[in-house]
């Protein structure tokens, strides 16, 4: 019984490197309507993830604590959620002399 060799096509024997090169990498374009999609379910999750482990409180603008997903989404579309004011000491930015000082 003869035996069959079967041939490398890669006659020099060097290990093929399946290498990925980013720069021809093909990258499929999210549209604007599709990112801003995506991005309110992952805003609508995590909120949801914030309300189940009582990490977060979310207030609408007359005080009042909302409990539920449904509130705070209804808060977000009526622009009655109530957004914590920035202080303007924790914008103040220092400089390495004013530290050393």
């Amino acid at each position: 019984m003869e035996r069959v060799q079967l041939r490398n096509s890669n006659n020099n024997h060097r290990r093929n490197n399946h290498r990925a090169y980013p720069e021809l990498v093909v990258t499929h374009s999210v549209s604007e309507s599709d990112a801003a999609y995506y991005a309110a379910l992952k805003l609508v999750a995590r909120i949801d993830e914030d309300l189940t482990r009582g990490v977060r409180h979310y207030r609408n603008k007359a005080g009042i604590l909302l409990t539920t997903l449904d509130q705070v989404v209804h808060a977000i579309l009526t622009d009655d959620l109530s957004v914590p004011e920035v202080r303007e000491e924790a914008e103040v930015m220092w400089l390495p002399q004013e530290l050393a000082a």
